[in-house]
């Protein structure tokens, strides 16, 4: 009673904070899928190949891992406003640098845009979630539409302002932006320390009881796969859409449609909350995306893979909010020193899975069969979530 009442008074002194971390995370969805439209320049001004090129997705990986392993820590030393102010900071000096930086600059920069976006987004789900107890799976649904919105926005608007190969104007732009999230971060009214900090002795063992916790561990396994997933999917979508008909100039509408169907799916969870509960959500979401990705394989159309496409994305949409809303719920006060250990095995699954995919085609005979491994990872998650149910309906000193 007395967390909950602590949270619910601290709401009027932190909404300007909400209200930019909300924009911010628009900006974190351009920012997060920001080397794909903008690696072709860099490789023509810096004469790079294609595994010279790679390394900048290593970079912004290790950053991304190292940025949300330290995100708990330093949340409960700095508190939300000062540690997302650093977190904007640091990714607008980032892409500042990537404009003026010789190669070897140039990885540096990357590894701070992963750095910030590795402490910045699990912060901001945590925000959400404390100013939200009542609600914490529609508002991180509503949260993650608008890193939907801004991963989907993207790479047209780069595109636009590049004018061709010239990055100046772009990086620019997006970094004059974080620039001004982080000077309104400044300005604003410190918060204080998150309600997780109290008792700092008892929720140290509580984490520590929670590591091994079957919740915790079937929670971690699911949001693993479940990023994997998404991102072998989105990732190589487009790839067999252009195998499946290379006359077509269409191909590309396979992904647009699959970042469409995420989007929407995320936009009507807090509508379907309405009438099931959370776990169930998941589960049904999970059902869904494993319909869409079992029809993916079958399409012999590109008109088929693209429905199939938005049936997979639509499905995927509310999965990773929802669970991380049950799991901050589940928690409590020990999610928060949680947190940074779930986004570093998230993060390890986007970027484990897509490369089995990869092999697996190159092995085995093609990316049909490559896109097996997001539906067998859609079947392992339908069973871990009925078993997270179970777990879920015991009672928590079980």
């Amino acid at each position: 009673m007395t967390e909950h009442k602590t949270t619910t008074q601290s709401l009027p002194r932190r909404a300007p904070i909400v209200s930019l971390a909300h924009a911010g995370f628009f900006l974190i969805g351009i920012v997060n899928t920001l080397l794909g439209p903008i690696l072709p320049s860099l490789s023509a001004r810096w004469h790079l190949d294609d595994a010279h090129a790679g390394y900048l997705f290593v970079a912004q990986f290790a950053g991304c891992i190292t940025g949300a392993a330290a995100s708990s820590p330093l949340l409960r030393r700095l508190g939300f406003q000062p540690l997302l102010t650093y977190g904007f900071a640091g990714m607008g000096l980032a892409l500042a640098g990537l404009t003026v930086s010789p190669w070897l600059g140039g990885i540096v920069s990357v590894y701070g845009l992963g750095l910030g976006l590795g402490v910045t987004i699990p912060s901001i789900n945590l925000l959400i979630v404390e100013v939200n107890p009542d609600r914490r799976a529609s508002a991180l649904n509503v949260l993650n539409f608008l890193w939907g919105a801004g991963a989907v926005a993207g790479p047209p608007l780069i595109s636009w302002l590049a004018l061709g190969t010239d990055l100046a104007r772009p990086l620019f732009s997006l970094a004059a932006l974080l620039g001004c999230i982080t000077l309104l971060l400044f300005r604003s009214v410190p918060t204080g320390r998150s309600t997780a900090e109290q008792c700092p002795a008892i929720a140290e063992a509580s984490a520590s009881r929670a590591w091994i916790s079957p919740y915790f561990l079937l929670t971690l396994l699911l949001l693993f796969i479940y990023t994997g997933t998404e991102t072998a999917t989105g990732g190589w979508i487009s790839s067999f859409a252009r195998r499946l008909d290379s006359s077509s100039h269409s191909w590309a509408v396979a992904q647009s449609l699959f970042w469409a169907g995420l989007l929407l799916g995320r936009a009507v969870a807090p509508l379907v909350l309405g009438c099931i509960s959370s776990p169930r959500l998941v589960l049904s979401g999970i059902l869904v995306a494993a319909a869409g990705l079992g029809s993916i394989l079958t399409s012999g159309k590109l008109t088929a893979l693209s429905a199939a496409a938005f049936l997979a994305g639509l499905g995927m949409g509310p999965i990773f909010p929802t669970t991380f809303a049950i799991f901050t719920e589940r928690l409590g006060t020990q999610a928060q020193r949680l947190t940074g250990s779930v986004f570093v095995l998230t993060s390890l699954g986007g970027a484990i899975m897509p490369w089995v995919v990869g092999f697996t085609s190159a092995r085995y005979g093609g990316l049909r069969t490559g896109l097996f491994v997001p539906l067998i990872g859609a079947l392992a998650m339908i069973l871990l979530q009925i078993t997270i149910l179970r777990v879920l309906a015991r009672p928590r000193n079980s």
